[in-house]
Order: C-alpha cells, then structure tokens, then sequence
C-alpha cells in the first residue's frame, strides 16, 4: 500500500477534520493518481458535503444559473456544489458567461463538488417532500427526500473552471428595476448579423454618473438612458446577448444591482449571485451622431392604436420585411402595404396634421418593435423627410427612451 504524506494537513483544514486524516491512514482502498494517493480529492469527494435544503431554493437555483447540455468540455455540463457557513452555492458557466446563485442550508459538512446540472435539476422538480438531504458516499452524490432516494455520479471539482472574484473596489449600483428595463428596451435592436461583432450585444455607455444602454443593428437603434450611484466605471462596454438573456433570470426589480468592469469582463451581483460576462471586442459606433437633433415634421400618435392599425395591414404582406407606407394628409396617417403588392391593406388613423402631404415607408416590424417598448399611451414620432431616419419617443419626457428607424424604399 502507498505511503500517504499529507504535512501541515491541519494547518490547511480545521481541526475537526484531524481525525478524518487519521482514518484515511487506516483506509485499504485509497484513491490513486499517476500512481499517488491523491489525497485532497480523497478528502473532499469521499466524506465532504452534507446538507438540507429545501426543494423550492433547490429549484431556484438550478433554473438560475447557466448550465450547458451539450459542451466541448464535458466538465461544463455540470454545476459546482459548494457547501459552506449555513449556505449552498450553485456555479454554472459556458466560459463566456459565470453564475453563481446562494441559497440557504443547513450545512453538517462543508465540501465542494461537481454533478451533472440536467440530472440535478431535473430531480429537484419532482422531489417528493419539501426538504431535501444531500451528501457526498465515496464519489456519489446522494439525494434523499421522504422515501425517494437519488445517487448521482460527482466529477474533478478542480476541474471546474471559476470566474474572477467580484471587484468590489471599481463597482457602481443601479436599480434592479432599471437595469431590467434598460435591457428590455433595448435588445430587441441588437444586430442578429455575427460578421458585426461589435453589434451583437448591448452597449453598456457610463457617463458622469448616468448610464445610457445602447443597441443597434445597423437598420435601428433603441436607446434607454437612467442614473447610477457611483462614480468608479466610466466608458462604452458592449455586453453579449446571451449575457442579458441571464440577467434577465437572476436580477430582482425590488434590489440594486453592482455592476463593475474588470480586464474583459463585465460583473453584476446582487444580495445572493455575481454573473460575469466576456465583453464583446470591437467599437460600438458614437450612436450620439444618429440621433437627429431638428426636424421638420412630428405627430402625436396612440400607441394603442397605432400597433392596431400596423398589425392590420401588415398580415397581407408576404414579405419578410413587411414592408408599409405611411401618408399625412388631412389630418390622418394612412398605412398601407406595396401598391405593387398583389394583395392590398390600408388603414387609417386620425392625426393632428394639416400640413403637406408627407410619404416614408418602413420596415413594420421595426416600428413594431420599437413601439412596443413604449411604457405611455402616446407616443411621437418625429421626420426630417422620406430618406432620413425617424425618431419615435414617448409623449411623458420623464419616459427616457428613444428609438430611431431607417425608412425602406417603397
């Protein structure tokens, strides 16, 4: 049998774990590695971890916290269980993005492990009772709830790859509420075109204390600009849409969000997780310059009302585009679709215009889109003429969104 050489094994553990030690000495089946008691991964995946939690914080987690079915490292198919001070941290990530999500247990042994996320998240939707008991038996992960027990193999936590620590020191805070609308309103514009690197996220544009999230796709742009506390962060940062898709799952609109920037990477924690994120590489382009400042025309529109009459007319279109006209005159807007088209819609909506008749076309799902997002029931839409971009706000200032549409040759 190999000799086992741990020195200082108490100095690195606490000393509840001495006696552990000692039985390891006594084991006749000990964990070999190149040829070597690997003694650590003995220690930890053999007797550490014990807790209770129960089902719904189980849940919680899992559902919150990115996880890989399929991955080129099979490692990334699984969370990182890690058990410590009365809480239970799950750890998931696709190396571009990190979760972690805090729940509390009652903890009787402290470990770490890794197992796999589908199967983990799985069982805890159909536990039977609202408590659960977990803990490591050699290499398994043991389940046990009322009568219902689970063995799930575990695998290398060294493996695991972990984020940066949170920089606490370079962090600023907004509102759980903001950050979720600045990222509604605005990744509907993000481009879908993967040859525009920089166009494939949200920008992220700290200025004196005020934050403006910023998306584009080359055809529209959709701004939503709030205040921040904090003075520590300070540029344009370009966050990938899968990123924001997770943020979504973990942000709470009742708590403030840190948010910092370290190297490549962009954190935000709240009260129980930390997501990090790779930036996305490139210059997002100074969307300060789109944004016309004088125009020529403007209409006070219902938002209702104007969704209404768009969705009429565009379900005759059989373009993907949807192509639509809009005419002023006579104090009415009327769509229509294509006169070339070979099925015809038009309707109309009363306007407060008298002026001269005014003709742009659109794209109707950008104008959609870009309305949709409007919180008041009016909303303006402002023309310079037929070839130059429109501006569409809210009619309520305080409402600080602005979306800009490229008009489309009809």
């Amino acid at each position: 049998m190999p000799k086992i050489t741990t020195p200082n094994i108490c100095e690195k553990f606490s000393i509840k774990y001495c006696d552990l030690y000692q039985m390891l000495k006594n084991l006749q089946n000990p964990t070999l590695k190149n040829g070597k008691i690997n003694m650590l991964n003995y220690f930890f995946r053999g007797f550490i971890m014990k807790l209770k939690a129960y089902k719904k914080d189980l849940q919680e987690a899992f559902k919150k916290v990115i996880s890989e079915k399929k991955a080129a490292l099979p490692i990334l198919t699984n969370f990182l269980l890690k058990a410590e001070d009365g809480k239970l941290t799950v750890y998931g990530t696709d190396l571009e993005v990190y979760t972690s999500y805090t729940i509390p247990a009652d903890v009787e042994e402290e470990g770490v492990i890794c197992v796999n996320s589908k199967k983990i998240s799985d069982i805890s939707k159909v536990l039977a009772q609202n408590e659960a008991l977990l803990y490591t038996d050699g290499e398994t992960l043991k389940i046990t709830s009322g009568k219902t027990k689970y063995s799930l193999p575990t695998f290398e936590a060294d493996d695991f790859p972990l984020p940066e620590a949170f920089p606490s020191d370079l962090a600023v805070s907004i509102s759980g509420k903001e950050l979720l609308k600045g990222i509604s309103k605005t990744i509907y514009a993000v481009s879908k075109d993967e040859s525009r690197f920089a166009l494939n996220g949200v920008c992220f544009s700290f200025i004196k204390g005020k934050l403006d999230f910023v998306a584009t796709d080359g055809h529209r742009l959709a701004l939503y600009s709030t205040e921040i506390t904090g003075k520590g962060l300070e540029g344009k940062y370009i966050v990938p849409q899968k990123a924001l898709n997770e943020i979504k799952k973990l942000v709470s609109d009742v708590e403030d969000v840190e948010v910092a920037v370290s190297g490549s990477s962009i954190f935000f924690k709240g009260s129980n997780y930390i997501l990090s994120a790779r930036l996305l590489e490139g210059i997002f382009p100074d969307y300060t310059q789109v944004i016309p400042n004088s125009f020529n025309t403007e209409i006070t529109l219902s938002k209702s009302e104007l969704i209404d009459s768009i969705k009429r007319v565009i379900i005759a279109e059989e373009n993907e585009n949807k192509p639509i006209k809009w005419k002023l005159l006579d104090n009415k807007l009327i769509i229509s679709t294509p006169p070339t088209s070979d099925t015809y819609a038009e309707d109309e909506i009363e306007v407060n215009y008298d002026d001269e008749e005014f003709e742009i076309g659109f794209n109707g799902k950008y104008i959609l889109e870009a309305v949709d997002e409007i919180e008041d029931k009016n909303i303006v839409a402002k023309f310079i003429n037929k070839d130059s971009q429109t501006v569409i706000i809210p009619e309520n200032p305080e409402e600080r969104y602005l979306a800009v549409v490229m008009p489309m040759t009809i």
